[in-house]
């Protein structure tokens, strides 16, 4: 389980708390100065039933929840758990650089991943919204999260190869988990690719994986290529798939890695990942920590007059 905060600026509210603190106990003494002017001390005895001095702890505890409470709620804290889901956010990231046309798929890679995403949309169940991102030197939104089928295919089978030299697979994560961020659902990113990353440094990747982990966004990650790799059109050259950086993404990320050495694979692929319903849940906290809040409030004013009514 992991705690996310939608709001976290407000959590620097937490630092009231030695005020708080200050206040009570400041409070505290002014009040028991009253009480040192009566006459009759044995009168305060009984009334505070032994104890002419009292800190009031419990009222000090309750009045710190409160403020604590508050300051989550306000800063959207949101629980995460790993669990069955059946509302899902899916961004499908398709590989469109000049690798994609090697032909050790047919009729090359770049049209397998494309074939395999339309039927993993699909296979997906009613209720998900998908979004559609592709790239090659620089990332495109196709699609933008959507629960209608139809046009979410269109734009898959759209697609067409990037002219721009390079493989931004950074840039691409960072454009889905913008996409992402607009809701509280699960978060899934399925990444496809035969590269590597060669636009960003590697200490810029290692931060966007962790900021895409912090963000409970789960990348499952699929590397499409067969061992010997495919020869590219028009070049006396082979294109080989490299898997470590799609292997240390989906590992920190709590996703899964695939290899997708021929069309069969691809496709069975895709669909393990359509009709899984394993998830990172959401579940707000806001609601009961502002429930919570209000019983506190409700607990203090009992206890204030009660056991810890003030001397007149």
């Amino acid at each position: 389980m992991e705690i996310s905060f939608t709001h976290p600026i407000y959590l620097w509210l937490l630092l009231a708390l030695p005020f708080l603190f200050l206040i009570h106990f400041f409070s505290l003494k002014y009040i028991n100065r009253k009480g040192i002017s009566f006459a009759n001390f044995e009168a305060l005895k009984r009334v505070t039933g032994g104890r002419i001095v009292s800190y009031n702890i419990p009222l000090l505890v309750i009045r710190s929840l409160t403020l604590f409470l508050l300051v989550f709620s306000a800063s959207g804290t949101t629980l995460w758990f790993k669990g069955e889901s059946s509302d899902s956010n899916y961004v499908l990231v398709l590989d469109a650089s000049g690798s994609m046309l090697a032909d050790d798929f047919t009729p090359n890679r770049f049209e397998a991943a494309k074939q395999a995403a339309v039927l993993f949309v699909d296979n997906l169940k009613a209720q998900a919204n998908i979004g559609v991102v592709s790239f090659a030197g620089v990332a495109f939104i196709e699609h933008r999260l959507s629960d209608k089928k139809l046009p979410v295919k269109q734009a898959i089978q759209n697609i067409k190869m990037r002219s721009m030299h390079g493989t931004a697979i950074g840039e691409a994560l960072k454009t889905s988990e913008n996409m992402l961020l607009t809701d509280e659902k699960s978060r899934i990113v399925i990444l496809l690719t035969d590269g590597r990353e060669n636009v960003a440094s590697e200490d810029d990747m290692n931060k966007l994986i962790e900021e895409l982990k912090n963000q409970q966004v789960v990348v499952h990650t699929i590397g499409i290529g067969t061992q010997e790799g495919g020869l590219l059109p028009g070049l006396d050259a082979v294109s080989i798939l490299d898997e470590n950086l799609l292997k240390s993404i989906s590992n920190a990320t709590r996703g899964m890695y695939f290899r997708a050495d021929n069309n069969r694979a691809l496709i069975n692929t895709y669909t393990q990942l359509a009709t899984s319903t394993q998830a990172l849940v959401p579940i707000k906290l806001q609601f009961p920590f502002l429930t919570a809040v209000f019983l506190l409030i409700f607990g203090e004013w009992a206890l204030i007059n009660t056991k810890y009514r003030s001397i007149p």
